[in-house]
Parts: C-alpha cells; sequence; structure tokens
C-alpha cells in the first residue's frame, strides 16, 4: 500500500473520533481532528502525485474518505441542532444522486470509470469550508456567505453530474 494510501486511510479511521468528540462537545479535539482530516487530504493528493503512486485504490478511497467526514461532519451538526436540517439533505442528495447515476451509467454502459469535475472539487472545498465555519464559529455574515456558496455550488455540481451522465448514456432504449 503506498503511503498516500495509508494516510487515506487513517483520514478514515480518525472519522469516528471525531463524530465521538463532536457528540461530547470536545470543540478543541472535534477541531484538531477536522483541520487534520483535511490537511491530510490535501496531503495524500500530492504525496500520490509526486511519487507517482496514483493507484486505483487511492482512487475510490480519497472522495470516499471526504465523503465520509463531510456526511459525518453534517449529520452530527444537525443533530446538536447546530445546522438546519435542509443542508444536510442537500449534500446528502446530491451524493446519493451521484452514486445512483453511477449505478445506472454502469449497469447501462459497462463503464465504472467516475471523473472527477470541477465543480464536484469545489463542491467539497466549500462543503468543508462550511463545516469549519461552523466548528470555529465564523462571523455570522462570513458564514452565511460560505453557506450560501456551497448550497449553490452543490445544487450545479449535482446538474452538472446528471448531465454528464446523460451525455456518457448515449440514446437509452
Amino acid at each position: 500500500m503506498t503511503l498516500a494510501n495509508k494516510i487515506t486511510v487513517l483520514r478514515i479511521i480518525a472519522i469516528p473520533l471525531f463524530v465521538i468528540a463532536l457528540v461530547e462537545r470536545h470543540s478543541e479535539w472535534a477541531r484538531a481532528i477536522f483541520i487534520l482530516s483535511v490537511a491530510s487530504d490535501a496531503l495524500d493528493g500530492a504525496l500520490a502525485r509526486v511519487r507517482g503512486e496514483r493507484t486505483p485504490l487511492g482512487t475510490f478511497l480519497d472522495p470516499l474518505a471526504d465523503k465520509l467526514l463531510l456526511v459525518s461532519a453534517y449529520v452530527v451538526f444537525t443533530s446538536l441542532g447546530m445546522m438546519p436540517a435542509w443542508v444536510f439533505i442537500a449534500v446528502l442528495s446530491r451524493d446519493m444522486l451521484i452514486v445512483l447515476g453511477w449505478a445506472v451509467v454502469y449497469i447501462l454502459t459497462g463503464n465504472s470509470k467516475i471523473e472527477p469535475r470541477w465543480l464536484g472539487k469545489a463542491t467539497t472545498a466549500l462543503q468543508m469550508a462550511v463545516a469549519v465555519g461552523k466548528l470555529f464559529n465564523f462571523p455570522s455574515a462570513l458564514y452565511k456567505a460560505a453557506l450560501e456558496a456551497m448550497i449553490a455550488v452543490t445544487i450545479l455540481s449535482a446538474c452538472d453530474y446528471v448531465w454528464v451522465g446523460n451525455k456518457r448514456l448515449g440514446p437509452v432504449q
């Protein structure tokens, strides 16, 4: 297993620790784990590129680690009343739409390749920024602007993935 993949696995292992810290209201620990997870996301990607260690496992695990961290954060924020449920529903709905779309494309075409889209990367970055804003109690105006941008880009990204999936399917009988 490559070093980048090991870092990604550690990120996944850290998620329950983040959730426990957040639920138990150990804010400093939750913040530290989240920031380390976000930083290690950048680190594992850079290491994979620099060392020439891009692997199919890493291509699968890296976005999975991001999604698991973000969905976990948004579930806990919602359950603790720190965030309205509609925000979590918007985030989760996009992810479910992508997974469902991938499954449909795979079933109908046999092609399972998923290519990252710039809107998808922007969505992940903004979702992380909103989580950081919530964890660090950003000023209301800044947090609201980040939240609005995140929701807008999340919706645009969902539409983009639907458009790409439709294109990949071509004329369906």
